[in-house]
């Protein structure tokens, strides 16, 4: 009898010490997740605590950030075992593997005409690679012909004079590194005020734009690319008859042709 009375004593305590342990989902080790195929993980049961958990559920699997078996979304670069996986493209594989990698190319020709393969994307092929590839008044910038933003600056003369002032020979400086820049052929226009016969200013407009011209080719940029034509007065900028409207009509007007 006092047998018995201590092993149901023994049994009690053994209850009363297993009803004190953790109640599911909480945990304190591995062995009290088992009946559901879990892990103890931060005092709870999950289902995986590593990838390697994961395997039953494929090649692909791995352990997600809320400790759940979740597989990739299926984006470029992502594991794969078969197309059906992939988002865009198709899953790439070497000759006997079990996973790849989904892609829509491995080379240049798994895309279409004007594209190439970059890092398993389709991308539009570069439009240029230099300058030259742009043709006139373009440049090539980070593989696209854009045009060149720049502008050429007239040149003024004193009176009954073709030669090129100080200041002038600043703003030919500047149009000489626009011209070369674009690449584009040039026409120097000039023109005279007002006062002179119209022969006389035709010739004086001939004499000014020529001294832009060799001013230019001596900067560099080749003699056949650039033009010259005179105006004479037929093409003021401004029409009062006084200094201050005159200076601006003795001018060399560059254009791009």
């Amino acid at each position: 009898m006092k047998r018995l009375i201590l092993w149901l004593f023994a049994g009690m305590a053994a209850v009363a010490v297993t009803a004190c342990g953790p109640k599911y989902p909480n945990c304190d080790k591995d062995e009290q997740c088992k009946d559901h195929n879990q892990y103890c993980v931060d005092k709870l049961c999950r289902d995986c605590a590593t990838s390697d958990h994961c395997k039953a559920k494929g090649p692909c699997a791995f352990c997600g950030a809320q400790y759940t078996c979740d597989k990739p979304a299926g984006g470029s670069g992502d594991c794969c075992t078969s197309d059906l996986d992939c988002k865009q493209g198709k899953c790439w594989k070497a000759p006997g593997a079990e996973k790849g990698s989904c892609a829509q190319c491995l080379v240049d020709g798994d895309c279409g005409a004007n594209m190439k393969c970059v890092q398993g994307s389709c991308v539009p092929k570069a439009e240029c690679a230099t300058d030259a590839d742009c043709g006139a008044g373009r440049k090539c910038s980070n593989g696209v012909c854009v045009t060149v933003q720049c502008n050429l600056d007239s040149i003024y003369f004193d009176f009954d004079e073709s030669a090129i002032r100080a200041d002038a020979r600043d703003i030919l400086n500047k149009d000489y590194e626009c011209m070369k820049s674009r690449g584009q052929a040039v026409v120097v226009e000039g023109n005279c005020d007002e006062r002179g016969s119209d022969e006389y200013n035709l010739a004086l407009g001939t004499r000014r734009a020529d001294a832009a011209k060799r001013f230019l080719t001596n900067l560099g940029f080749g003699g056949a690319q650039i033009s010259t034509t005179s105006f004479g007065e037929e093409k003021p900028a401004c029409t009062e008859h006084a200094e201050d409207c005159w200076w601006k009509n003795r001018r060399d007007d560059l254009r791009f042709k």
